[in-house]
């Protein structure tokens, strides 16, 4: 095969998604920290899965629109860190499809090449031994192996060999991969999705599932039945088409015609498709919105200075977020990150000439940034990590300041702030030279892992001490989480108290999960 076209390159996209899809557990357990919160696998997938959405929304006829609509997919689709550089990736390699109708050798060799810069120049400081790491690779392997006539099934196989025996070296680039045993959980889903892409490129697609929009019947406007006199073989064809790319499609299929009903918002593209395969008996389209009254809401308040969106996970939490009046509360955090469609909306929602975004936790800081440069409003992140340091930071806040003051402000007074959590391991494994063993409890103080025990109270406290007993601590609070006792949660904190009497301790309810305990010590 010397070409691929747009037919299929959308296959190959298909092929991706579902070859990560079976393969996104896998990815999620290859976590640095034996915590049950690995969701690079699930960050990834969905991000293709947004992207691949907006593919089968349209009926494209080029390799420029399928790319860049898998691009624009990605990109608002994106999901924590490794979907956002995936998304990048993509970017990259919409750029090279640009004014293309297919793809050549050529065309791989520059689209591996450009998805490579592009990922690269999104992360503020790229970290080798990580999924661009196995991007670099074959983007140099693609350079090195490009002939004007190979067979582009081999040339693929050859890129996607390097970029294996580059995954497999990422735990000698990083120690903490090495420590672990495990290799780097996002360029393990990007060798997924590409070996699932070739998988599609020589025709084999294992399974066969629904892969149109999750939206309610609402979203789309028009019900369209129709009835089509063709051969067997355009009908089949034409068939298992429009299942694929439709909602709600229903069909009788015989040798002679095909009765189908479906729901889209695109008509004419799908008339236009069945028109090329044979001679219409019949058609009905209905627009379900028609008795819809429509009105635009005009919001007529007068725009505020400043809106807040935090991302926050926890009744508890919540419920502080609402007392401080932070105007759009995502829900999300660790094991469910919003995507940058997510926080996009939540911006346009608000009426106010500058919005500040906290993210509250590593794995959105990139989204939320991609949000805030997608919008034409002026968005700001602060590099919050938790959301115990939002509540922090919104002290630092001065509305009669400008938002470029306020945000320096509150990300140095952040940086000020220790976070120490505790949660549970799923393995046995070893971290920072300690010995963890399964089902104990994990003591976390600034994303290091510091301390384990069997016991959850004599763990946070093994945690807390290593920056109480330097001094520099003048208040702690302790925000329990779901799964934790108040009783309990109080004892410890009063256990606490006297053995630090010039320490103030308090105790909030977070209700957050995965963390049993979540402390600040400011």
């Amino acid at each position: 095969m010397k070409i691929i076209d747009a037919n299929k390159l959308q296959q190959m996209i298909i092929g991706a998604y579902e070859y990560l899809d079976e393969n996104k557990d896998h990815v999620n357990e290859l976590n640095v920290f034996p915590v049950p919160d690995g969701d690079t696998g699930t960050n990834m997938n969905m991000t293709i899965k947004s992207g691949l959405d907006k593919v089968n929304k349209s009926n494209l006829s080029s390799v420029e629109e399928v790319s860049k609509a898998l691009s624009q997919g990605t990109l608002m689709g994106a999901r924590g860190n490794s979907g956002v550089i995936l998304s990048q990736l993509v970017r990259g390699m919409s750029k090279t499809l640009k004014g293309k109708d297919v793809i050549n050798a050529e065309d791989i060799r520059d689209i591996f090449e450009n998805a490579k810069k592009t990922a690269y120049k999104a992360v503020m400081q790229p970290t080798e031994g990580t999924i661009l790491t196995v991007a670099r690779m074959m983007a140099e392997k693609a350079a090195e192996a490009y002939k004007e006539d190979i067979e582009l099934d081999d040339y693929l196989m050859e890129i996607i060999a390097a970029g294996q025996k580059a995954l497999d070296s990422t735990p000698k680039l990083l120690p903490v991969l090495k420590e672990a045993g495990v290799v780097d959980s996002g360029g393990q889903g990007l060798i997924f999705l590409l070996r699932g892409a070739l998988n599609a490129l020589n025709g084999n697609i294992d399974r066969d599932i629904n892969l149109s929009a999750e939206e309610d019947d609402d979203d789309f406007t028009y019900k369209l039945d129709f009835e089509l006199a063709s051969n067997e073989e355009k009908l089949s064809q034409l068939d298992e088409n429009l299942r694929r790319i439709t909602k709600d499609y229903d069909s009788t299929l015989t040798s002679e015609s095909l009765k189908a009903s479906l729901k889209t918002d695109s008509p004419q593209n799908i008339i236009q498709m069945i028109l090329l395969e044979g001679v219409i008996l019949k058609i009905n389209l209905e627009n379900l919105k028609a008795n819809i009254e429509i009105k635009e809401e005009v919001d007529t308040k007068p725009k505020k200075k400043y809106g807040f969106i935090a991302v926050s996970r926890g009744e508890g939490y919540n419920a502080i977020m609402e007392s401080l009046n932070i105007d759009k509360i995502i829900a999300g955090g660790q094991t469910m990150n919003p995507s940058t469609e997510d926080i996009f909306k939540a911006i346009e929602e608000i009426n106010a000439e500058n919005i500040i975004i906290f993210p509250n936790n590593k794995n959105i800081i990139m989204s939320a940034k991609q949000a805030a440069e997608v919008t034409e409003k002026n968005a700001y992140v602060v590099d919050t990590r938790s959301i115990p340091e939002t509540f922090t930071a919104l002290l630092e806040f001065d509305e009669s300041l400008s938002a470029e003051e306020n945000l320096e402000n509150m990300n140095e007074i952040i940086e000020d702030i220790h976070i120490a959590e505790v949660s549970i391991s799923i393995r046995d494994t070893s971290v920072n030279d300690i010995k963890i063993r399964k089902d104990d409890y994990i003591g976390i103080l600034d994303g290091k892992i510091v301390a384990t025990d069997s016991s959850m109270d004599k763990t946070l406290e093994l945690t807390i001490d290593k920056i109480i007993e330097e001094g520099e601590v003048s208040l702690v609070t302790v925000y329990y989480g779901e799964d934790v006792d108040k009783r309990k949660a109080k004892e410890f904190v009063k256990k606490l108290s006297k053995k630090y009497k010039d320490v103030d301790c308090e105790l909030v309810y977070g209700g957050q999960p995965v963390y049993y305990y979540t402390v600040t010590l400011e």
